[in-house]
């Protein structure tokens, strides 16, 4: 048993510290729209901030310490949607705010598309995949434009929406292109 612990490739382990921040900042999400919800706007920028350093600091440890998994491959993007959807819901339904729905709707049915097909894809090919440099450029550009609508900038948050909604059709067809010629390369394709 003890040796079977030890072969374990890097890859399949969960408990690392880089995991641990992608936990906590999925968790964040809670607190964040409970002090967006009673105006506590200190306390929503530090949990903020919290969650940028969380983000920065899981990928930077994960790669120097090789301690790169698959459930950190799953989990990182995931914690980040975690918090996204969370406040952007809370920005959708904020009256003096007006976050635009169709950033959600269109999100929304890109994250559903790529779930589905890379979903698919790990099951064949026993991979997970990680995000693309578009990708993580969409997540940064929407992340200071939610930041703009939370603190009530909503003119210049509405054109930083805009450069993000380029961002995510450009990631989006990146990660159908890599899809795809996964999807080719499958036996029986």
């Amino acid at each position: 048993m003890k040796m079977e612990l030890c072969m374990r490739r890097a890859s399949d382990r969960i408990l690392t510290i880089s995991n641990i921040l992608s936990f906590t900042r999925a968790a964040l999400s809670i607190p964040l729209v409970w002090a967006l919800e009673t105006d506590r706007m200190s306390a929503v920028l530090i949990m903020i901030l919290l969650a940028v350093v969380s983000d920065f600091l899981d990928g930077f440890l994960a790669r120097h310490a090789h301690a790169i998994t698959d459930v950190g491959k799953i989990l990182d993007p995931l914690a980040d949607k975690f918090i996204l959807l969370a406040v952007m819901i809370f920005l959708i339904f904020d009256p003096e705010r007006q976050f635009p729905i169709y950033f959600f709707l269109l999100l929304g049915l890109r994250d559903i598309m790529l779930s589905i097909i890379a979903t698919y894809l790990m099951n064949r090919r026993a991979e997970i995949f990680q995000s693309n440099l578009a990708g993580k450029w969409f997540m940064s550009v929407t992340a200071l434009a939610m930041i703009l609508y939370v603190l009530k900038f909503t003119e210049p948050g509405f054109w930083f929406l805009l450069v993000a909604t380029v961002l995510m059709l450009v990631s989006w067809y990146l990660y159908l292109k890599r899809y795809s010629k996964y999807l080719k390369a499958l036996p029986g394709a």
